[in-house]
């Protein structure tokens, strides 16, 4: 029976996802975490028998069975040092028939890339289990240690789905039981707390000679309005600043509100004033993250509008997609509502 228990817990911990997927616009280093989460413990066949043995005063449930699945739940806070290593402590509780198991901890943590989408993890440390039932009986371990797996899947900037399996061995000399086996499974919700954040240059310094001159800049804005009411044309400048084209977090897709300015500037593109001028599509982050994933995400944030304007009809020779990062913020990153705000689309002119 303890061969299957313990099959069963490794292979629920080789199932978690094993590779990592696109980053997040974050640099978790040197952050908080704090956790919590519910699932089971499955407890040794041989710690049960010798729970249960004995006369009843001895026993440590009255019925002489504690139980095997028990329903559990963790807390832990942790400290990553960097986006791979991290330390934490914690503690489990699990309890049935009368039987609590109160297991504090601490451990080592691997992480693949704590700034990726979606990123396993390994860990590993030690525990001590205090076994508490009926008359006030209580025992211990000599000593315990855990192994396992687990994977971090990013729900916004700060907050993370975290699934851990682990497995537990542990002495328990007074009750002569050699090894028990303990496989854990916990599901919970992670929530990070400060990290390093990549500084925001200031504008006009790039490390790139890519930056062009903005002498008058338009500001397009949409507003629904029921039919047959009249939409402003959009005229084309220096720079045009698509206000509304913005783009949720760690995203490049555009939206329906997005596609509906968009339409407009197709249209005013189409124009035979502009028929031989070019456009750079220049596109901006906020300054949360590292500058090379910024760079990355705002060129797919160009190229995505490229595209858009192309299927409306505008010619692909024309528009130049190309990505600022977060090298020109036009509001501070120093919150959600003005990090939303710089990650933008802009409209240049850079010839005829």
């Amino acid at each position: 029976m303890k061969s299957t228990t313990i099959r069963g817990a490794v292979a629920l911990i080789l199932g978690l996802p094993t590779l990592a997927l696109a980053q997040t616009p974050a640099d978790r280093g040197h952050s908080w975490e704090f956790s919590l989460g519910g699932g089971i413990t499955i407890i040794d066949q041989g710690l049960l028998d010798a729970l249960a043995a004995g006369t009843p005063t001895a026993r440590f449930t009255s019925n002489g069975d504690p139980g095997r699945v028990l329903p559990t739940g963790a807390v832990r806070l942790g400290y990553n040092f960097s986006n791979h290593v991290g330390f934490s402590i914690g503690t489990a509780l699990a309890g049935g028939s009368g039987v609590s198991y109160l297991t504090p901890l601490a451990a080592l943590t691997y992480t693949v890339n704590l700034n990726a989408k979606t990123s396993p993890f390994l860990t590993g440390g030690l525990q001590f289990t205090r076994i508490s039932g009926q008359n006030g009986n209580r025992t211990h371990p000599t000593w315990g240690a855990h192994l396992g797996l687990g994977v971090r899947s990013m729900v916004s900037e700060r907050v993370a789905l975290r699934l851990e399996g682990r497995v537990a061995r542990e002495y328990y000399q007074n009750l002569g039981v050699k090894a028990a086996y303990l496989p854990v499974a916990i599901l919970g919700l992670s929530y990070f707390t400060g990290g390093r954040h990549a500084p925001v240059e200031a504008m006009g310094e790039t490390a790139c000679n890519c930056a062009l001159p903005r002498t008058r800049v338009d500001t397009v804005r949409i507003t629904v309005m029921a039919p047959p009411a009249p939409v402003a044309p959009v005229v084309i400048r220096d720079t045009l600043v698509l206000e509304g084209v913005n783009f949720d977090y760690d995203k490049a897709d555009l939206l329906d509100g997005d596609k509906a300015i968009l339409d407009r500037v197709a249209v005013a593109l189409l124009e035979p004033q502009w028929a031989s001028t070019r456009f750079e599509v220049a596109g901006h982050t906020s300054g949360i993250g590292t500058p090379a994933y910024n760079m990355d995400l705002s060129q797919r944030r160009a190229g995505m509008v490229v595209a858009y304007l192309v299927s409306k009809g505008v010619p692909a020779a024309r528009l130049e997609a190309r990505g600022y990062g977060e090298m020109y913020p036009r509001y501070p990153n120093d919150s959600e509502g003005r990090n939303w705000m710089n990650r933008r689309v802009e409209l240049r002119r850079i010839g005829r």
